[in-house]
């Protein structure tokens, strides 16, 4: 005698006239799809709770790279208000010093403590452990570019507000000058860029140790090369025309840490 398959009878009745319908479902199908379900029910759970986690810690990710942000811009203040004190005390003595006013411990245990020593070749490896306040004050005088590169007029003077895209942006400042009138160094320091630019045209770039840069643009020609170790008040290139220019003078510009900075801060004597 065959044994029947246990099975499960739905019957649709619908409200209307219609034929009352019957399925057989058996209980192995029955058994199959409610394990189905189950497991899909448990997949969604997971889901959603690894999805709930991982959006917790990519919001916290999120906050902590804001934070870090922000106190990456905060360092870069510190760093810049600091940057700043060091020129204000470097210009001070180098103010007392022109006036033949004798400098002070003081002096050179601030700008000691103050003056980061920046690796560049303009700057010398200080070898004595003590008076090292003392070599690193003489090191950031002769950095400060505080000569005239050259005796003229100035035409133009320096302007960054609004920034480069403005017609007015002048990142230092012209000053006119007979051609072949001989450009100086305005401070010690290596020659980074001796080289033709389609602006500058042939253009110096002096590296003075301490993040300072100054550059000398349209010059006729340049009498140092790359890796030259000038002196300030060193002839370093000749007034001329060239680059985009419309008469003979020197583009100056003085920069620090590659910010351009108001030579009429700097410049001397």
């Amino acid at each position: 005698m065959q044994r029947m398959k246990k099975t499960l009878s739905i019957i649709l009745v619908p409200h209307d006239d219609s034929r009352t319908r019957q399925y057989q479902l058996s209980y192995r199908l029955l058994y199959t799809f409610l394990v189905l379900t189950g497991i899909a029910l448990l997949v969604i759970s997971i889901f959603i709770v690894t999805y709930g986690s991982v959006l917790r810690h990519s919001k916290r990710a999120a906050n902590l790279e804001s934070q870090n942000q922000r106190l990456l811009r905060q360092s870069a203040q510190v760093d810049s208000l600091r940057g700043e004190l060091v020129r204000l005390q470097a210009m001070s003595i180098q103010i007392k010093k022109m006036l033949g006013i004798n400098l002070t411990p003081e002096d050179s245990i601030l700008v000691a403590s103050l003056s980061p020593i920046v690796k560049s070749p303009a700057i010398q490896e200080f070898q004595e452990e003590e008076g090292v306040g003392e070599e690193e004050q003489k090191a950031m005088l002769k950095a400060f570019p505080t000569l005239w590169p050259v005796k003229g007029y100035v035409t133009r003077g320096f302007h960054t507000t609004g920034g480069e895209k403005s017609a007015d942006y002048h990142p230092g400042i012209d000053i006119a000058a007979r051609r072949n009138t001989p450009i100086r160094a305005s401070a010690e320091g290596i020659v980074v860029t001796d080289a033709w630019d389609d602006t500058y045209g042939y253009m110096v770039v002096i590296d003075h140790g301490f993040g300072i840069y100054t550059l000398y643009g349209h010059n006729a020609r340049n009498l140092v090369k790359n890796g030259d170790r000038v002196a300030r008040g060193q002839i370093i290139a000749f007034v001329g025309n060239t680059g985009k220019s419309t008469a003979p003078h020197l583009h100056f510009e003085i920069r620090e840490n590659g910010v351009p900075k108001d030579p009429n801060n700097y410049l001397l004597d």
